[in-house]
């Protein structure tokens, strides 16, 4: 029984020591490229949700420590709103969807996907001056 607990504990130690050596050394930096936590899509797995470390530390007041909506790669966001759905967490802070794009084109390296960009069901209309250069949504007719 002790050796399965000390196991336990060390891959959670471990995994908790990836958050701050992993995700500052390889991934991407969609948010802020002049520093150093990037994306990592596998400590955030492993983590529950703790790999999104660049918009962490450009967003430090945000709970939810990522842009992701869904709870698939943020386990930690769901533990978070389930309480705040009972009644036990509250005055939970977020970043508005439009700070984040602002902030991602002004010091992001450029990996940030934009969602629903290029998407051929939007009129091309929505997109004004920045047309993507998508094949689909240039030869999308209305």
């Amino acid at each position: 029984m002790m050796v399965l607990f000390f196991c336990r504990f060390c891959v959670t130690l471990n995994i908790a020591f990836f958050v701050n050596s992993v995700a500052h050394m390889w991934g991407n930096r969609p948010y802020d490229r002049y520093i150093s936590p990037v994306e990592n899509m596998a400590v955030s797995i492993a983590a529950l949700g703790e790999g999104w470390h660049n918009y962490h530390h450009v967003f430090p007041w945000d709970y939810k420590t990522s842009e992701l909506g869904h709870y698939s790669l943020n386990l930690t966001t769901a533990f978070i709103d389930f309480f705040a759905w009972i009644g036990w967490a509250y005055d939970l802070k977020t970043v508005s969807s439009e700070l984040v794009q602002q902030r991602a084109k002004r010091t992001g390296d450029g990996s940030r996907p934009v969602w629903g960009w290029g998407d051929s069901d939007i009129p091309r209309e929505v997109y004004g001056k920045d047309i993507p250069s998508n094949d689909v949504v240039q030869n999308h007719s209305d």
